[in-house]
């Protein structure tokens, strides 16, 4: 249930109440929580020796957003955000991290999985699917594609669907370098993802993809094979004299910001821009103390909330709030860090991933849809596992199993 539930984690319209966040792959977290809390397996320090500031910057987070809802027009809308980022970011760690390594290796593997079937079903959907935009909503959900006929797949949004992307990316480097899986498997699975980035049309995915691959490359310790490069090379010459043409969508939104270096060309910055205006005014009258949960779109005149996390958290739950959110970062930075010396590959995993994460953290409002914090967690899951691991492991009575799932004995 748990491979089942990580699987589905981006499938966000696999929800039945459009309004509520909760999920097909909640149901089965829930399920998944249940069983080891019954048999004793619910680890209650996932990260280690950083569990308590951990605890503390969530609590700071959510304190802050507390104090604000209190004086707000609506003070019962904390509860309902404070319920998911307890879910999020309290619960699921302990789910996810501390449970070994053949557990976590067969859980990155169905995140993969996950992300490459839903690009592959939403590239059939964007090539051969002729109804229109309301007929498309109507049968696959909220946004599958959306009216710029961009691909939103079953995130319902198309820059939430390029960040599961760039954040499958790493992992599939990572299961490839550990010999998991296999150069076809990892090719295919690369190329059904990049079609899907590509679709999605995301300036933000695309450049947290571009720069999460060169920090895998160094802080991975890896080298250039020409071969690669080569057939690289070739394969892009190829489709140029075939006349292969990136996606329209992309090119308006992504390929002509890139070509002229003037980032407002880049989708909707002209917008994002004035609500990043709007929140620092806000944030001179609400420093301390913010508005409150959910109440950045009540009190702006533009009537929707900003698309950046610490401008958002400083307005709604003020200093407090920014600092725990602050304090998250940085324990999960710590945790990827602490990997360097033991495996190099395992932190170059967890910082690619945490890198395309800080980037879209700058460009999305709350960030507890489990899209997030599934992928994050899992990062972090593969670089404190090393630690643990260096320690002799206790055999099982079936003997060793990690070699059935593909696991080089030595990592």
């Amino acid at each position: 249930m748990t491979a089942a539930a990580v699987f589905l984690s981006s499938y966000l319209t696999f929800r039945p109440v459009e309004s509520i966040m909760f999920t097909a792959s909640d149901v089965l977290f829930i399920f998944t929580i249940t069983a080891l809390a019954i048999t004793g397996r619910f680890p209650l320090r996932p990260f280690g020796d950083l569990s308590p500031v951990w605890l503390c910057a969530v609590g700071l987070m959510l304190a802050g957003l507390l104090a604000g809802s209190l004086t707000s027009s609506d003070p019962d809308r904390w509860s309902i955000v404070a319920v998911q980022y307890t879910f999020a970011w309290i619960v699921l760690p302990s789910v996810l991290i501390g449970h070994g390594r053949l557990y976590t290796t067969t859980l990155v593997k169905y995140l993969v999985a996950g992300a490459v079937v839903m690009e592959v079903v939403g590239a059939l959907v964007y090539f051969l699917y002729t109804g229109s935009f309301q007929s498309a909503r109507h049968t696959f959900g909220l946004d599958f594609l959306t009216g710029g006929r961009r691909l939103g797949a079953f995130t319902a949004d198309a820059n939430w669907n390029g960040a599961v992307v760039a954040m499958a990316l790493p992992f599939v480097y990572y299961l490839y370098f550990k010999r998991i899986i296999g150069k076809l498997i990892a090719a295919a699975s690369a190329l059904a993802l990049l079609l899907g980035l590509l679709l999605s049309a995301s300036f933000t995915a695309f450049t947290s993809a571009a720069t999460a691959l060169p920090i895998y490359a160094v802080v991975g310790g890896l080298r250039l094979d020409w071969k690669v490069l080569v057939a690289a090379v070739l394969l892009v010459g190829v489709g140029l004299e075939a006349g292969y043409e990136l996606p329209a969508v992309f090119q308006k939104r992504v390929g002509n910001a890139l070509e002229s270096g003037n980032i407002e060309q880049a989708g909707t910055f002209g917008g994002r821009v004035a609500l990043i205006r709007n929140a620092w005014e806000l944030a001179q009258d609400n420093m301390i103390v913010g508005v409150g949960a959910d109440q950045f779109r009540v009190v702006s005149p533009l009537k929707a909330p900003v698309h950046n996390m610490y401008l958002l958290l400083w307005v709604e739950g003020g200093l407090i709030s920014l600092i725990g959110w602050f304090g998250m970062l940085g324990v999960l930075l710590a945790s990827a860090l602490s990997a360097f010396r033991r495996d190099r590959l395992a932190a170059a995993t967890s910082l690619s991933v945490l890198s395309t994460f800080i980037v879209f953290s700058t460009a999305s409002p709350h960030m507890y849809a489990r899209m997030w914090p599934v992928p994050v967690l899992l990062a972090v899951a593969i670089a404190l596992q090393t630690s643990r691991s260096s320690r002799p492991a206790k055999a099982s009575k079936n003997g060793d199993r990690s070699m059935a799932f593909g696991e080089p004995a030595s990592s």
